[in-house]
């Protein structure tokens, strides 16, 4: 059964029990590109794999980098709203996280060449944003996240300085057997929130060179820099009143985590493009592993409170914090796209193949690395596919687009509605003969699930992510 990013921060809170913050969705999350470079490709669909006729080529195929006639300088914004609704036992949150970006920043320079067309492209990109977030409320009438720490009448460790329910009092160890003494089982309210934010920035340098008569290679080469943030606040309440006879009168636990990650890694991608001048073009592309080495710090403070007004620790609230350094493998990546040229009509379709079951963890903890094990059973192959049109009104300089997204859950058993579907649209509008303006905007949509520490407090997710993005291009 596939677990999620939120178990993530309760293998924090348990200390000793499980002392790594590593899961196989790490590994995922990093992996994961966002939705693209330049609101024209975007504002296709991301169907541009056989179009990259601008700087965003350096992106989606480096191979269309030589159909540069002239120079040109981009610049590029985005904004980012997430909205998600958490549903637990019945129970719905509503939360929206919103962002802004630089997008786009870089130079296209055709080379002088005798024969043929060649050119060279540099800047910056954002490879992907992990802004989102989302909220949950509900009676469990089943199990207490305390039982993860202390589960009633199992034998206690030796150790107990890391163990959450002991240290806040919500557990005692009974001294003739040596188990756990932790009543507080279920029927408690859950409550909390998550918020995730920052994301990857690639700086880029490439080129394209055409080989033979509309026949261009084309290789991109790609550092990967950039953050994770992850804050996570948790409560437990004993809002039914059942819990009040001494010494486990409970009346609530709060716990807070936070995972900080910076972020690093290179990669490179390579291009073929095929061209008949105005009428049809045809891309490949193939994108290398990407090794990012994360550098994580992480932590959790908890405290108790009482009906007796006691809050524990009295002395102040428990905290534990670490740190750790790892790296993460990607998967390879092979796509294909096509556009055909229908004299002010532009129709464009891409397709995507990755080998989920190839991300993994290295140089890494022991334990950590037999995540490896296990993602090769979570993961799947997923075919990605993105299909776009643009029609150009040339005597007002003025081309509207369209296009749709299609990206598979990458866990394997996984149903349709955890796929993630986006719907694109977009305009641009030349002003002269060299300034171009583009406007794209993204309507996506997914659900998913987490857990809270096990599949007894399961949050369901209705996931809606809107993007506007805005390009301006300058030809010289």
């Amino acid at each position: 059964m596939r677990t999620s990013i939120f178990v993530t921060a309760i293998l924090i809170v348990a200390g000793a029990a499980q002392s790594f913050a590593q899961l196989p969705e790490d590994a995922l999350r990093f992996s994961t590109p966002g939705i693209g470079v330049g609101a024209r490709a975007v504002g296709m669909g991301g169907a541009y794999t056989g179009v990259a006729s601008d700087y965003s080529a350096l992106y989606w195929n480096p191979a269309g980098l030589s159909q540069a006639v002239y120079g040109e300088f981009s610049l590029g914004l985005n904004y980012n709203s997430v909205a998600t609704t958490g549903t637990l036992f019945g129970t719905d949150q509503s939360t929206t996280i919103n962002s802004t970006n630089l997008n786009t920043l870089g130079l296209v320079y055709p080379l002088p060449v005798k024969r043929g067309s060649a050119a060279i492209a540099f800047g910056f990109h954002r490879q992907s944003s992990f802004a989102g977030g989302f909220s949950f409320e509900g009676f469990n009438p089943n199990t207490s996240i305390i039982q993860t720490y202390a589960p009633n009448g199992t034998a206690a460790p030796s150790d107990l300085s890391n163990n959450i329910a002991y240290q806040l009092f919500l557990a005692n160890v009974d001294t003739l057997s040596g188990q756990f003494d932790s009543p507080i089982v279920n029927r408690i309210t859950q409550l909390g929130r998550v918020v995730e934010g920052r994301g990857l920035n690639n700086w880029s340098v490439g080129g394209s060179v055409e080989i033979a008569k509309n026949f261009s290679l084309g290789a991109t080469l790609n550092y990967v820099a950039g953050s994770y943030r992850y804050d996570r606040t948790y409560r437990e309440e004993d809002r039914q009143r059942l819990y009040e006879s001494f010494p486990f009168d409970f009346n609530s636990l709060a716990i807070t985590d936070f995972i900080e990650s910076d972020i690093s890694g290179w990669n490179a991608k390579f291009g073929v493009m095929y061209r008949m001048p105005d009428r049809f073009r045809f891309g490949i592309t193939i994108h290398t592993p990407t090794t990012f080495n994360i550098r994580e710090t992480y932590g959790t403070t908890a405290e108790a409170h009482f009906d007796n007004g006691d809050v524990e620790p009295s002395d102040g609230p428990y905290t534990y914090d670490a740190s750790t350094e790892y790296d993460v493998v990607s998967p390879w990546v092979f796509g294909a796209g096509a556009s055909v040229i229908l004299q002010d009509l532009v129709l464009a379709a891409d397709v995507q193949l990755t080998d989920w079951t190839q991300v993994e963890f290295a140089n890494a903890d022991p334990s950590v690395m037999q995540q490896n094990t296990d993602i090769k059973t979570l993961f799947r192959t997923a075919f990605d596919y993105r299909v776009g049109a643009e029609y150009e009104f040339k005597d007002i300089g003025l081309r509207l687009r369209g296009g749709y997204m299609f990206n598979r859950s990458p866990f394997e058993g996984d149903p349709t509605k955890f796929d993630r579907k986006a719907v694109t649209g977009g305009l641009g509008v030349l002003f002269g003969e060299s300034t171009m303006i583009d406007l794209a905007v993204v309507h996506g949509w997914w659900e998913t699930f987490v857990y809270n520490y096990d599949v007894t407090s399961r949050v369901d997710q209705k996931t809606t992510a809107n993007t506007v993005m805005l390009t301006l291009t300058h030809r010289f």
